[in-house]
């Protein structure tokens, strides 16, 4: 039995599809600590939570805190679910960016340093705590920016830590569906940064099938599958990488329709709360689920299962590099398959970065650890700089001007 499971930013509202996974895994849990801040908001969540396990018989007791050391204490697992200034500030990483024609989005680009130089002071302290009260607990991070996250992890922390995204188990997932195969039975030869991923190779049995993956997604329609680049490098990226290669189209997409994504998700939020309300209801609510939370049910469950009992097949990660990719500094954090057990976490050998992605990755981690050295230091001057080379900010003149209104917008912490 898992004696105690934290959750750090535990007064999501998505919180629930989390216990709607615990349950339908059966895994044993005798706690779940839920930490919050907004003590209303956390009281609904976690009132909702237990009103969950208690219909469906699951003995479990869910623990909402706003004291750290409290919810912390006797977790083996600790899962890193904040957001730090909540729906309205990733509003903002979108919007900004927008005014002075970059792309808007709070995990790569402007958006993305400016989200990470807000949360990673959070990160950090929490982690320090974490450190001094159990720092036998394994740290699972969810919160974005991941990359940027998990490189302040590798580089100030001791503890256990490793980065779960949904989008590579995603897109592994599709291909199996599409090739009418179990997808838990295809071994992929991934190489990525979190968010910037692409498959390289795919095998079942010892043998590729990439060639017969490629010719099938070029004939099919999901919007998911970015097929121009897929027909010039013969590589599978993820979506999110076509933000670097399709610059224009998407600039253009954000200024012409009607509203951003954090837009949709702060006004589903609040409608969420009202009706876990109403002490009657024990389902998860439609509204809810159309949020299509599926990174509990299809990675964070098979991550914890994978951790308690080990994995068979590696699991695509974001984690220390080591030698994974040997174009990149070993401090630095990658997304790789990693092999995860009991008593390990260990990252696949993936070899050399594709010669088209060498210099944008090694950009990308210097620009993350521009970052991070901006928030250990809180300098303006590593901040600008982190901003200055990033491959989807135009020039140092809108670095500077968008770091300036970020200033004056926030109190970020730099001098």
């Amino acid at each position: 039995m898992i004696e105690r499971i934290a959750i750090l930013g535990g007064s999501s509202v998505y919180i629930p599809e989390f216990i709607l996974s615990v349950i339908s895994h059966n895994l044993n849990i005798r706690e779940i600590t839920l930490l919050g801040r907004e003590e209303r908001k956390l009281a609904l969540v976690s009132r909702f939570c237990q009103r969950l396990l208690d219909r469906s018989g699951f003995p479990c007791k869910v623990i909402p805190t706003t004291d750290v050391a409290e919810a912390v204490s006797g977790a083996k697992y600790i899962i890193n679910h904040i957001r730090v200034g909540g729906m309205q500030q990733r509003l903002q990483d979108e919007k900004l960016p927008i005014k002075l024609g970059m792309i808007g989005n709070d995990c790569l680009g402007a958006g993305g340093i400016t989200s990470a130089l807000r949360t990673l002071p959070v990160v950090l302290d929490l982690v320090e705590q974490i450190e001094k009260i159990n720092p036998e607990a394994t740290f699972i991070n969810l919160t974005n920016p991941m990359g940027m996250v998990m490189e302040a992890l590798v580089r100030h922390s001791n503890l256990r830590a490793i980065g779960v995204s949904d989008l590579p188990g995603t897109y592994i997932r599709k291909i199996g569906k599409l090739m009418r195969m179990d997808a838990n039975a295809i071994d992929v030869n991934y190489v990525g940064l979190n968010h910037m991923g692409w498959i390289q190779d795919l095998k079942s049995d010892g043998a590729s099938i990439m060639p017969n993956v490629l010719e099938a997604i070029l004939k099919e329609s999901d919007e998911d599958f970015d097929r121009g680049l897929i027909e010039l490098f013969r590589m599978i990226p993820t979506r999110h990488v076509s933000l670097y290669f399709h610059r224009d189209t998407y600039f253009k997409e954000q200024t012409t329709s009607g509203r951003l994504r954090s837009e949709v998700l702060f006004e589903a939020e609040q409608q969420i709360l009202k009706l876990y309300e109403d002490e009657s209801l024990t389902e998860v609510p439609e509204l809810t689920r159309q949020r299509n939370a599926l990174w509990y049910e299809q990675t964070i469950l098979p991550m914890l299962t994978a951790l308690e009992f080990g994995a068979e097949r590696p699991i695509i990660c974001c984690i220390q590099n080591g030698d994974a990719i040997r174009d990149l500094p070993p401090n630095c954090s990658v997304e790789v398959p990693v092999r995860v057990g009991p008593d390990a976490i260990e990252a696949r050998q993936v070899g050399n970065c594709p010669r088209f992605l060498k210099g944008l990755f090694l950009t990308v981690k210097e620009c993350d650890s521009l970052v991070v050295k901006a928030v250990k230091h809180k300098s303006y001057e590593y901040a600008l700089q982190a901003l200055a080379i990033n491959p989807l900010v135009p020039s140092l003149e809108t670095a500077r001007r968008y770091l300036d209104m970020v200033m004056k917008e926030e109190s970020l912490d730099l001098h």
